[in-house]
């Protein structure tokens, strides 16, 4: 089980920054209406045949954000962050059409939603004493997401929405959403499985052993019961995690709770076809195949071996590929630095020509974290082994 408090730095930042001067928010503030709660994700019917042929190539996503401030006779009242998905799929340009238009809705501030929290604005800043004027900062909605696995067969994203309409803290929620990368079609639990029935408990006796006991948390029942009906979970690169998020189990100090069943929990549980290959962990991979990616970069480590590469589906930053050995006690340790990539970005790779030994030679560090690459003495496929160097 995991535990993550919800920062309030972000809130902090964006409201100074916004205010014509400092100073705390006045007492004068209107007590505003409940920020709407984001609705469970809708339940979908995926076709069941792919697009096109079935491919190794995996999808590439990245994120760009666009930000709107909505004034009032020249007074800030409103900033809002919508983001914006690009997905490409090598060779099957309809699913990553069908995914764009499914993620998009999820991740931009609808015009509705911006002109309720517009109207509240107005109407809390007009009940403000002129001196509260001049300490006004305004409301925000701020959406984010994060790609944490993109492979040949699935695209998981976790997004977030926070808002701020007064008070002295912001309201914050998680979401997660998978796709068919064959298909483009979102994914529900019922859709993971021949036996949904065996898979919620499974996922109910997880969460009850982990918190069930806790008196910090209440209503753990009930969430474990319900929470793979909606999108408070996502298959990542080590297993299915499922998130309470804040207020839901537990007090705003508990933060957002999430429990996680690996892969080898799973096995009979769910399709092994959403598995992750050997040569994939969360948004990278390796493989003797290109897929059509772009190359950042060339390295011939050892001239006359074969060629194979580096590919990433998503944004990663501070890249490090490096020689890796083994000390006096067994484990392995990093060796010479090989590569350095501030980034390597949605759709790259690095191509490199390195033979492979009996154990592991080369390790790759990302921001999303640390892998040995090696080839299986099995059927020769490329692994990614992880790794704390």
């Amino acid at each position: 089980m995991k535990k993550r408090i919800i920062p309030l730095l972000l809130s902090v930042f964006m409201l100074l920054s916004l205010a014509a001067c400092g100073g705390d928010v006045p007492a004068e503030t209107s007590t505003p209406s409940p920020t709407p709660t984001p609705e469970a994700a809708p339940s979908l019917s995926p076709s069941t045949e792919p697009i096109a042929e079935e491919n190794e190539a995996p999808a590439i996503i990245s994120f760009s954000y666009e930000s709107e401030l909505l004034d009032s006779e020249g007074i800030i009242m409103l900033t809002a962050q919508s983001v914006v998905p690009d997905v490409s799929i090598p060779g099957n340009d309809e699913a990553a059409g069908r995914i764009e238009e499914a993620l998009s809705p999820l991740l931009e501030v609808s015009s509705e939603k911006k002109q309720e929290y517009l109207d509240l604005a107005k109407d809390d800043y007009d009940l403000l004493s002129e001196d509260g004027k001049l300490l006004w900062g305004g409301y925000f909605i701020y959406n984010s997401a994060e790609a944490v696995r993109a492979d040949a067969e699935l695209l998981s994203v976790k997004y977030s929405v926070i808002d701020f309409t007064g008070g002295v803290q912001e309201a914050y929620s998680e979401h997660g959403a998978c796709f068919d990368v064959q298909t483009g079609e979102r994914l529900t639990a019922a859709d993971l499985t021949d036996d949904l029935n065996a898979l919620k408990v499974a996922v109910r006796t997880e969460i009850l052993d982990e918190a069930g006991d806790n008196s910090r948390y209440f209503d753990v029942e009930a969430f474990a019961d319900t929470v793979l009906d909606g999108d408070q979970w996502y298959l990542g690169e080590d297993g299915l995690t499922v998130f309470a998020n804040v207020y839901q189990i537990g007090t705003f100090n508990e933060g957002q709770v999430e429990f996680e069943l690996d892969y080898d929990e799973l096995t009979g549980l769910i399709d092994e076809r959403w598995f992750p290959d050997n040569g994939h962990a969360g948004t990278l991979s390796v493989s003797f195949e290109n897929h059509g990616f772009e190359e950042l970069d060339s390295l011939e480590l050892d001239s006359g071996a074969d060629t194979w590469y580096i590919l990433s589906s998503a944004d990663l930053e501070n890249v490090t590929l490096s020689r890796v050995e083994m000390d006096e006690e067994g484990e392995y340790v990093r060796g010479e630095e090989l590569g350095f990539y501030a980034e390597l970005g949605a759709g790259e790779c690095l191509s490199i020509t390195a033979y492979f030994m009996d154990t592991p030679q080369l390790a790759i560090s990302t921001s999303a974290g640390e892998y040995l690459i090696a080839q299986s003495g099995k059927d020769s496929s490329l692994l990614l082994i992880p790794v704390d160097l």
